[in-house]
């Protein structure tokens, strides 16, 4: 999503202010580390060979252009190599902090369905429900209505609302869940719910909510409980 894939590679322990200088390498060290298993032959991949691992990474930062490169290896022994590539820092031309961070942005949409989806098999949310069964009246605009919308349609990108990305901006900061919806119904829907497909981040920030409002519990504590930890 366009307000976390601009941010850099940091180590968790980095301030704010370096955070901001580290910008450009975001998306790059994301898609680098999700393109890893795809450039190295399934021999290396298994074998998780330290050589063509960090040859991988080099290439993306040699040959793909990833201003950074980071990844973990564990065998099957426990075993963990770490290996990195390029700048954590264009500004500074700092290296790549070992222990870096990157926001995943849009793969955070994957975590958030299996959420709800463990909350439909519980029976606390219902695919077919409308998002005002779970969140009445916040969701009103122009050609959108929370009590037209279900949540299969949020999940499913075909509840119509805009794409609250699409108006932000070049302002890289946190933004609460509802500053982004507020963002999105300030616009007209793209269409009928149930009509057509679209993208739109404005779906999953939504999903959320409703998360957060049937546990009673943060999105992020909900993800880590029921997916990271496990």
């Amino acid at each position: 999503m366009r307000g976390q894939t601009r941010q850099g590679l940091r180590s968790p322990s980095r301030r704010q202010g370096t955070r901001r200088r580290a910008l450009p390498a975001a998306a790059a060290v994301a898609i680098g580390i999700m393109t890893l298993g795809a450039l190295a032959p399934p021999s290396v991949s298994a074998a998780g060979s330290p050589a063509a691992v960090q040859q991988s990474l080099n290439a993306l930062v040699r040959d793909d252009g990833m201003p950074a490169a980071l990844a973990s290896v564990q065998d099957r022994d426990g075993r963990t190599r770490t290996y990195t590539a390029g700048l954590g820092d264009l500004a500074t031309g700092s290296k790549v902090p070992r222990d870096g961070q990157v926001r995943i942005g849009s793969n955070t949409k994957t975590f958030v369905a299996v959420v709800v989806l463990q909350l439909v098999g519980e029976g606390k949310i219902g695919l077919d429900a409308t998002v005002d069964t779970y969140l009445p009246g916040l969701v009103r605009g122009e050609g959108i209505d929370g009590r037209r919308i279900t949540v299969r349609q949020l999940l499913q990108h075909t509840s119509g609302l805009p794409n609250y990305s699409n108006y932000l901006g070049d302002d890289v900061r946190y933004y609460a869940p509802r500053e982004l919806l507020d963002t999105a119904l300030q616009h007209p829907a793209d269409f009928a719910p149930g009509t057509s497909w679209k993208y739109s981040n404005t779906n999953y920030v939504l999903a959320g909510l409703i998360v957060q409002k049937v546990t009673g519990r943060p999105l992020a504590e909900e993800i880590d409980r029921r997916i990271i930890k496990r």
